[in-house]
């Protein structure tokens, strides 16, 4: 039987924690959630390439040629080659070029992609991709604070969540037997949330563990690797940096042309000396040399890992087999290492199971962060009860205020910067710096909201936006149906009409949220945060003018 005074430090320890990093691992966590479906948001706010065909996988020869001749800088780079024709790949090969640089301007890329016309003649155009699927991950990873620092934070919050998850177990062992599914309904919401909380955050505590120790890893991985080269090393591990890069390098030209092989003979080649390896794309470096090599990024069954890093490479003459030390399978145990925190932390494994599992604990994982701030600012509202105090502290209702502020505002924040994907597309000059301009602004003015109409009403106002921003996801699309000349368009696929699927069911969620939160500080007790009756008590709540009264 674990001591009463232990328990009281580890809930101590436990609360504290958890509302000093409270507000980054909503977002984290919130984010997150979303990036399980990185693939289809990105499919979503992609536009169709205009006047592009889909070039058969046999045609691929003569377009690789094409591109290679007239593009020679393409060449180095590397050309790609989509292997499955999704909606955010605008043509069946794409490759980047250096940027012309610009005094004062870091040195960037210009992204193209190329197809055959009607008369089999090249058709190239220089064209940005929607980066509105990576600005969602940046946020996830950093909480919108800048790089280096917002990884570092990241980590120390990981580290600070690893605490409170330990010290909130042993908060609940003493009761865990009894307490464990009890889910008591009724008068006393306090209660009820305390339990929903502990039930949410036992069931889930290997999936947060999970999160906790790989967070950790990738965030401050890059500070660790360069004190140890700084300390223990001294220097001598650039060598071996240089040899772990080594299976990624392709072989240098050698200025003599050679006969490609085709990509589709190419595949064969990789099923022959590869079995089980599912490739996603095809990346040619020095194409017409005689030394020409194609990366081919995949994927192993029954490995955890990062597609995008894990690959072979071939000779593009003659299809042999050049390295593969960099799929899962082959990778030295450093790699697999590092493969597998980032694999467990994205939910890269085991398909759509996976994915949807993620989806939903990054959402469960986003409320028992909101919901640990809501059950501390309700036991203070206790305890200035009993101290004889008619309303909660200053610093209470300011936490209710950031509470709601924060969390709503990241909500509505990442509706609107999707839904601008379409209705900005072709209207403003970068439309990438527009999703961060939105989302900011959005988060931003969310806060101040809080602040300014205080933690009751403004909840019932944040909760209404976020209902709408997440509802006009499906509209969007709905319009692009309806509307053509609006200059939007509609994909058909599953992963796209999914992304409007959800959305519109977690909009009908926050509604449902905003209409229980209005009969909550209608009804609720007079001396808390959620209620306005102590301002008022007669006068029902003003609606805010786009949400009609009830």
């Amino acid at each position: 039987m674990i001591r009463a005074d232990i328990i009281k430090i580890y809930k101590t320890v436990h609360t504290w924690t958890g509302i000093t990093c409270g507000f980054a691992l909503f977002i984290a966590f919130y984010a997150g959630a979303l990036t399980m479906f990185q693939e289809p948001i990105a499919r979503w706010a992609s536009p169709p390439a205009v006047g592009v065909a889909a070039v058969p996988l046999d045609d691929a020869p003569r377009l690789l040629e094409l591109v290679a001749a007239a593009h020679p800088e393409a060449r180095e780079h590397g050309i790609m080659l989509h292997l499955r024709g999704n909606e955010n790949e605008p043509a069946r090969v794409t490759w980047e070029e250096d940027a012309p640089h610009q005094e004062g301007q870091p040195h960037g890329h210009v992204h193209w992609w190329a197809t055959l016309k009607p008369d089999g003649t090249l058709l190239a155009r220089e064209e940005e991709p929607s980066e509105l699927a990576e600005f969602i991950n940046d946020i996830h990873m950093h909480v919108g604070i800048a790089r280096p620092w917002g990884s570092y934070f990241m980590g120390v919050v990981s580290l600070l969540y690893g605490v409170a998850l330990i010290a909130g177990v042993i908060v609940l062992l003493p009761s865990l037997v009894k307490d464990f599914f009890a889910l008591r309904i009724g008068k006393n919401l306090k209660r009820m949330w305390l339990d929903a909380h502990n039930v949410v955050g036992i069931t889930a505590l290997p999936f947060h563990i999970a999160m906790a120790i790989t967070a950790t890893a990738l965030s401050l991985s890059g500070p660790l690797w360069s004190a140890q080269e700084s300390v223990i090393f001294g220097g001598k591990q650039e060598i071996l940096n240089e040899l772990d890069n080594e299976p990624f390098r392709p072989p240098k030209p050698i200025g003599e042309a050679g006969a490609m092989m085709a990509p589709a003979q190419l595949l064969q080649q990789l099923k022959v000396q590869v079995p089980g390896f599912e490739p996603r794309v095809m990346i040619f470096k020095n194409f017409g040399d005689k030394a020409a090599s194609v990366r081919v990024p995949g994927a192993e069954r029954g490995y955890v890992g990062d597609y995008h890093l894990g690959g072979v490479m071939l000779s593009a003459v003659t299809g042999e087999l050049l390295k593969d030390r960099t799929r899962p399978s082959r990778q030295d145990p450093d790699r697999r290492a590092s493969e597998t925190f980032y694999g467990l932390h994205a939910g890269q494994y085991e398909g759509a199971t996976i994915t949807w599992a993620y989806f939903f604990l990054g959402l469960s994982g986003a409320w028992l962060f909101y919901s640990g701030n809501l059950l501390w600012i309700e036991t203070r509202r206790k305890k200035a009860r009993e101290g004889g105090e008619a309303e909660q502290s200053r610093s209470t209702r300011l936490l209710g205020s950031a509470t709601v502020g924060v969390c709503l505002g990241c909500v509505a924040g990442l509706s609107l910067t999707i839904v601008a994907a379409k209705w900005l597309h072709g209207r403003v000059a970068d439309l990438n710096h527009w999703h961060e301009y939105i989302y900011y602004i959005a988060f931003l003015a969310s806060v101040a909201w809080a602040f300014a109409w205080g933690a009751a009403r403004s909840a019932v106002h944040l909760l209404w936006l976020s209902a709408a921003a997440t509802m006009a996801i499906p509209l969007t699309t709905l319009a692009a149906l309806l509307f053509p000349p609006l200059g939007m368009w509609a994909h058909g696929s599953a992963a796209t009409i999914g992304v409007d699927v959800v959305a519109f069911i977690g909009a009908l969620c926050f509604a449902w949220m905003a209409v229980a939160t209005t009969r909550r500080i209608r009804n609720g007790p007079a001396d808390s945060i959620w209620s306005i009756r102590k301002a008022d008590t007669a006068a029902p709540l003003r609606a805010p003018a786009a949400v009609p009264a009830e």
